[in-house]
Parts: structure tokens; C-alpha cells; sequence
């Protein structure tokens, strides 16, 4: 018991020398820090927990926490609000556009949004936008499938558009720099739905919550040992990000050819440029509108760093214009636009 006793009290001193070293070496224990999308009964959550997604764009109003404190309209379903009434316009083709953050519109008014100016332009058209902040392809792929079955129940869209961003690739495998972003309403990390490459294959994980470890909200050791095991084992997977994606890209662009939509891809921003090789080599129409942001960012993100502004969303609306009529719109037999 003597020799016993001598263990634990070593073990203890080691591990107290251990604490106080770490956190002289500027280490700290895990803060709770709740992402401002995600924390209940506030004016700038967005967002309501989903079980499969993770998170859904919440019905209601919300406020912008960037440059011009934007007030954005979602409606149910996770939408984002294209026009000025929530009903549909008669009689026109629906199309599905699908995407993150930037799809979304996040930091600009309503009637900003590159979705809204769509369909100013084409009031032939039954624009919805189930951009979500935050969402990976992943994501963005099961939530279209989840509208399709749920929300177009008696007209399904001609055309689905996937919205992407760079940044997509490494949260579709969830890599650790996109862990550390998101938190839940009780500021632990989650992982979104996402693909792994394992025994040379790739299998889907579900979106989860990641537990805070046993005395980690007081000990910097052991917030360290977590944050080392989080980013050295568990979600080290950067290298597996274009392989992955472009495998969700085919997935989702089969699944709508096996419904008779017709798919499409358009790119909104690419500052590692890395989009025009993910794309590269399949057969739906694609576009790169993406560019700006990194050639005069002061000119066209809010806060010359963030999200998109109301200048930048003029100028995707214009792309997409001109291409859905040249390259997209004419795939699609019902289109009959108006003289």
C-alpha cells in the first residue's frame, strides 16, 4: 500500500508539473465559446439544430453580425427569402440553387442576394435558395435531396444549381481547420455530415457532436492532449479533400440526372483556385463567376475581408444571367421564356 500510495503521489506531482508547464507555455483550459449563428434566443442566430444536417437556415428574422448588420429573411424549409412574398410565381420553372455561406447571402439584404436579382430577371422562374451558412457539398447535397422529396411535392425543380466555394473541399471531410469554426449551442465542436477516405474507399460519416474530454474545462494538459488528438488523428484530413469532393459532386449530379433534373455547378469563390480542377472532366454545365474576391476584396466583401457584398452579388447575378440562358436554360425543354 506504501509503494501504491508512493505511485499515485508521483503520478499526481507529474501531472501537476505537466499542468503548470503547459500553461506556461501559453496553453489554456477549453473556453466555452458559442458560435453567435447557433446561440439560442438571439437576434443573430440563423440557425436551428438538425439532427442529420447539423443545422438549418431557422424561419424567422435574423440580423447580420458583419459590416451593414443586414436583416435577412429565411422561410421554413431553409430558405432564404428570393422575392418579396413567400408564395411562387404562376406558371414558372423551378429551380433549386443549393450552397453555403455565400449561397445563402449571408451579410446582405434580401433583395441584394445574387437568388433575388435571378429572379427579378427571370420572372420565368421559380427561384428557390436552400443556401445554408456553414454547409459543406455534403450538406448541401442532403438537404437538396430532403427539399425534393419534402418540399416539391407536386412539381420537382428542372434545375438544381449547386453554389460552391473552395472552402467546401476540406469541410466535406472535415478537416480540423473547419472543426475549430463550429460549435453547438453549448460550445462544443461538431463535425458536419462528411465523406473519409478509409481501406481505399470512401464511406459517409454523420454529422456528430464532439464531447468535451474529462476535466478538459479546467486542465490546459488535457485540452492540449484533445486538441493534438482532434488535429494530428481524428480530423487530419486535408490531403483527402478534392478526391472527396469531387466524388460528392458526382453523387449529387447522378442523383439529379435519375430524377430528370438537369444539374449545373457554379462557383462564387475560389481564392485557392482549386474549383476549375475539382470540376474538370464532367459533363453538367459549369461556371466560374469567382475572381473578384480575390483581385480587389476592399471593393467586393463586407469589411474588404468577409462575405460578399450587395456589389459583389450584382455582379454573380450578371454571370449567372448570361450563362444559365446561353448554356443551361436551353438543356431544359419546359424553359419558354417570355419575349
Amino acid at each position: 500500500m506504501k509503494n501504491f500510495a508512493v505511485f499515485i503521489g508521483s503520478v499526481l506531482l507529474s501531472l501537476a508539473v505537466a499542468e503548470a508547464a503547459v500553461r506556461a507555455a501559453g496553453f489554456a483550459p477549453r473556453e466555452i465559446r458559442i458560435n453567435p449563428f447557433f446561440e439560442p434566443n438571439s437576434e443573430t442566430t440563423w440557425s436551428v439544430p438538425d439532427e442529420e444536417l447539423g443545422w438549418l437556415n431557422m424561419e424567422g428574422v435574423s440580423t447580420s453580425i458583419e459590416d451593414g448588420n443586414a436583416r435577412m429573411t429565411f422561410w421554413s424549409a431553409g430558405r432564404r427569402a428570393t422575392r418579396a412574398i413567400e408564395v411562387p410565381p404562376e406558371n414558372a420553372l423551378p429551380v433549386m440553387i443549393v450552397g453555403g455561406s455565400n449561397a445563402q447571402s449571408y451579410g446582405v439584404v434580401d433583395e441584394a442576394s445574387f437568388a433575388y436579382r435571378l429572379g427579378e430577371r427571370f420572372p420565368d422562374l421559380w427561384i428557390e435558395n436552400f443556401g445554408n451558412g456553414g454547409y459543406n457539398t455534403v450538406q448541401s447535397f442532403l438537404l437538396a435531396k430532403r427539399a425534393i422529396r419534402n418540399f416539391y411535392t407536386t412539381q420537382k425543380p428542372k434545375l438544381v444549381l449547386l453554389a460552391f466555394d473552395d472552402s467546401h473541399a476540406v469541410r466535406n471531410v472535415a478537416d480540423q481547420s473547419w472543426i475549430y469554426s463550429i460549435s453547438d449551442d453549448e460550445g462544443r465542436y461538431v463535425a458536419p455530415p462528411h465523406y473519409r477516405m478509409e481501406n481505399e474507399e470512401i464511406v459517409f460519416h454523420p454529422f456528430t457532436t464532439i464531447g468535451f474530454w474529462p476535466l478538459e474545462r479546467s486542465s490546459a494538459l488535457v485540452t492540449m492532449l484533445h486538441n493534438t488528438w482532434l488535429q494530428s488523428v481524428a480530423y487530419n484530413s486535408a490531403a483527402e479533400a478534392e478526391s472527396v469532393t469531387r466524388h460528392v459532386i458526382a453523387q449529387m449530379a447522378e442523383f439529379v440526372s435519375s430524377q430528370d433534373m438537369q444539374f449545373a455547378a457554379v462557383v462564387l469563390e475560389d481564392k485557392s483556385q482549386i474549383a476549375d480542377d475539382l470540376f474538370a472532366g464532367f459533363k453538367f454545365p459549369y461556371k466560374n463567376c469567382s475572381g473578384l474576391e480575390r483581385s480587389n476584396p476592399e471593393e467586393y466583401l463586407l469589411g474588404g475581408s468577409s462575405h460578399p457584398n450587395a456589389r459583389l452579388h450584382e455582379y454573380y447575378a450578371i454571370c449567372i444571367d448570361e450563362w444559365l440562358r446561353s448554356d443551361v436554360l436551353t438543356l431544359i425543354n419546359a424553359w419558354n421564356p417570355h419575349p
